[in-house]
């Protein structure tokens, strides 16, 4: 398949994917560069390759490439993906839970650091920022193609786990928490909270218990540099 034209009902419904609105909507993404193509046929993902030459699936020119990237350098080569679904499976033993974090370099470093230290799953908020947000999936350099990241309600989130025997800790700091290296439960999951204002008072008290992350100068930590601690300490070996 050749497109020439920038007003091809197709290059329009590929420019729409920058919205969140339209990739739910189609249950599709497009994403850039050979990296995330690679790792989208690792994962074994429905895609469609889109390029300058017919060696691709879909052939176009340079005016759709421009018009259809949201990279400030532009690019060449383009995936549409089908993007997977996911249910909440609870017989895993890691998890880490995001409530409203808004920052797409933040969401994206937490899931590629859950990812690297074998979590299984990433739990986010309604209110936190769009998984396939093109930032956050470029932040994950791919790896939101390899691990569950479920878009669902914190409360009943952490209702499940419990239910399930896994012990969920809410990571602030606070006069009632506790230290990392207190923890004794083998099935964990951590709630990081938004950039501004933290984990929801809500999402607390649904939690087992507070902890905090130790430091020697400095009180807060930037919420994905907090969860590269937690998994790194916390994670599956």
């Amino acid at each position: 398949m050749k497109i020439t034209s920038v007003n091809n009902d197709f290059v329009k419904k590929l420019v729409k994917l920058s919205k969140k609105k339209y990739r739910d909507e189609a249950s599709q993404l497009l994403v850039e560069g050979e990296h995330l193509y690679e790792e989208v046929l690792k994962a074994g993902l429905k895609h469609q390759t889109i390029g300058l030459d017919c060696t691709y699936d879909i052939e176009i020119n340079e005016a759709i490439a421009e018009k259809i990237s949201q990279t400030k350098s532009g690019s060449s080569n383009f995936t549409l993906v089908t993007k997977p679904e996911y249910q909440l499976d609870v017989s895993g033993s890691r998890y880490l839970l995001c409530d409203g974090i808004q920052d797409p370099g933040n969401l994206g470093t937490i899931i590629r650091t859950a990812h690297s230290f074998d979590f299984d799953a990433i739990i986010v908020s309604d209110d936190t920022v769009d998984e396939y947000n093109d930032k956050v999936v470029r932040s994950t350099q791919g790896s939101i193609f390899h691990i569950p990241v479920i878009r669902m309600n914190l409360i009943e989130a952490i209702a499940s786990l419990s239910e399930n025997g896994v012990a969920t800790y809410a990571t602030y700091l606070g006069d009632d928490t506790i230290a990392l290296s207190d923890i004794q439960d083998e099935r964990l999951a951590f709630v990081l909270g938004s950039e501004g204002s933290g984990i929801k008072e809500s999402t607390k008290k649904a939690c087992k218990q507070s902890v905090k992350i130790e430091t020697s100068n400095f009180e807060s930590l930037n919420v994905a540099i907090a969860a590269a601690i937690i998994s790194y300490t916390f994670r599956s070996k």
